[in-house]
């Protein structure tokens, strides 16, 4: 049975920290509530030991079981902020930035996108109107945002919708923020992907669409992603690897198959809350990376 998972992390912990194969390189730092690993895929071999696409992926992963402290929220702001800045330096100067929201804001889990849109600084129509007049703070970059929804609600493939996007506005970078999923439901809403190998809408629950990268937009793009969502078998899998022997645990996936089928996702309960604070935090770390100067730290009343 395959697991499922969009984390690099996870993929890496599947042959273990002494067994990591070459081509794969890893690297973590602590920090007062968070900590942060590095993975580099630098080759094919590497590309295809962890199925994932060469570039560079960051795991923020919070210590504590909920993101429910201004503390917390600020570091995990600050992180995102830092670790994004090198992304963003490469397309040198002031960039114009185009924040994606991806995913269906009327499904709880999957609304992480439009939410993290709703909280963006835009700042383009200000920068566009202005025609470079002194009179706009020169903290504030070039930013806009949009949450183009599915192709479920909208008819319309989001890579398509994208592509015409870059090619009308013609943005220096992406920045795509998604839903993921997991293979452990204790990276559920605790952990921050962020990767510059781009992303594939609607992966996380198996229903790939068209890819956005640089390889199909022609500019970077960069992917922000929190795990909201563990497949059922995957799940099941995981719970029961370390209790059982391969045959035993043969039969249990054929029983979890037979009596929950393949489609079926496990999120928490407390999903909605989660969602929204996840979505503040990721937010701030954003409009603090492209507004530089600005102190996006004081949300306390955006706190659930």
């Amino acid at each position: 049975m395959e697991i499922r998972t969009d984390l690099a992390i996870e993929a890496g912990e599947i042959f273990g920290k002494d067994n990591l194969p070459d081509g794969v390189k890893v690297q973590s730092q602590e920090g007062n509530n968070i900590t942060i690993t590095r993975i580099d895929v630098i080759n094919e071999e590497g590309e295809k030991a962890l199925n994932k696409k060469q570039g560079a992926y960051i795991t923020i992963e919070l210590k504590d079981v909920e993101l429910n402290t201004l503390e917390i929220h600020n570091e995990v702001a600050e992180a995102i902020d830092k670790e994004l800045e090198p992304f963003i330096a490469k397309t040198g100067g002031r960039p114009s930035v185009m924040v994606v929201g991806l995913g269906n804001r009327y499904i709880t889990p999957d609304a992480l996108g439009p939410k993290v849109v709703e909280k963006i600084v835009v700042t383009r129509h200000v920068q566009k109107l202005s025609g470079g007049s002194n009179d706009i703070d020169s903290r504030l970059g070039n930013l806009c945002a949009i949450a183009p929804g599915v192709m479920g609600v909208t008819g319309i493939e989001t890579g398509e919708i994208i592509l015409g996007l870059v090619e009308k506005v013609h943005p220096d970078i992406i920045i795509a923020v998604d839903a993921l999923a997991a293979r452990k439901t204790s990276r559920i809403n605790r952990t921050v992907q962020i990767s510059d190998t781009g992303i594939v809408p609607g992966s996380g629950i198996g229903n790939r669409r068209m890819e956005l990268s640089e390889e199909t937009l022609n500019i970077p793009v960069i992917a922000i992603g929190v795990p909201t969502v563990v497949d059922t078998l995957t799940l099941a899998r995981d719970l029961i690897e370390n209790a059982t022997g391969d045959s035993l645990r043969e039969n249990i996936e054929k029983d979890m198959l037979n009596s929950c089928g393949a489609d079926n996702i496990v999120t928490p309960k407390n999903i909605d809350m989660a969602v929204a604070r996840m979505a503040n935090a990721i937010s701030n770390g954003l409009n603090m990376a492209v507004h530089k100067g600005f102190d996006f730290n004081d949300i306390s009343d955006y706190l659930l």
